[in-house]
């Protein structure tokens, strides 16, 4: 896992932690200062492929973090 992904799940996990429901991708995108929400989306896909989340289709919250 890069460092940049590290963050973002940390971030992802903080904000569910704090909110009781994930981050959209467009959170994401502002919160590290990304262009756009696709970058968020394609960090979240890599963590996808590396098993540290499922990420529900068709959802904007729809980031669930996996047991570690």
């Amino acid at each position: 896992m890069t460092p940049r992904q590290e963050q973002v799940l940390a971030f992802v996990r903080r904000y569910q932690a704090e909110n009781q429901m994930p981050p959209t991708r467009a959170e994401i995108a502002a919160h590290f200062g990304f262009r756009s929400s696709n970058a968020a989306e394609d960090h979240l896909r890599a963590l996808e492929k590396k098993g540290h989340v499922f990420l529900k289709p068709n959802c904007a919250r729809g980031i669930y973090v996996t047991g570690d």
